[in-house]
C-alpha cells in the first residue's frame, strides 16, 4: 500500500514538472519579439514568374530588395524554375 501511494506521488510529481517546462516554453514563444519588417523604401518593384518543376504550380514575386534577383521560392519540397523575368 505504501509503495503504491509513493508511486503515485512520484507519477504526480514528474507530471507536474512536464507540465511546468511546456507551459514555460509556450510562455517564451509568447514573448518573442516578430522581426523587424523591412524598410519600403529598400525594395523594388519587380515582375518575377516562378513554376514548381514538380506540379506546375506558380508563384509571382512583386518585391524584392533593390538590385537583387530574389531567391526562387521552394515548392513540393524543390526549389521553383524561373519562367518570366519582365524588364522593362
Amino acid at each position: 500500500m505504501l509503495w503504491d501511494l509513493l508511486w503515485f506521488a512520484l507519477a504526480f510529481a514528474v507530471a507536474f514538472l512536464v507540465y511546468l517546462t511546456g507551459a514555460a516554453v509556450i510562455r517564451n514563444f509568447a514573448r518573442a519579439e516578430p522581426p523587424e519588417e523591412p524598410e519600403p523604401a529598400e525594395l523594388a518593384d519587380v515582375d518575377y514568374r516562378y513554376q514548381c518543376v514538380v506540379c506546375g504550380a506558380q508563384a509571382v514575386v512583386y518585391a524584392a530588395p533593390e538590385g537583387e534577383v530574389p531567391e526562387a521560392p521552394r515548392h513540393c519540397r524543390e526549389p521553383m524554375r524561373l519562367i518570366a523575368p519582365t524588364s522593362d
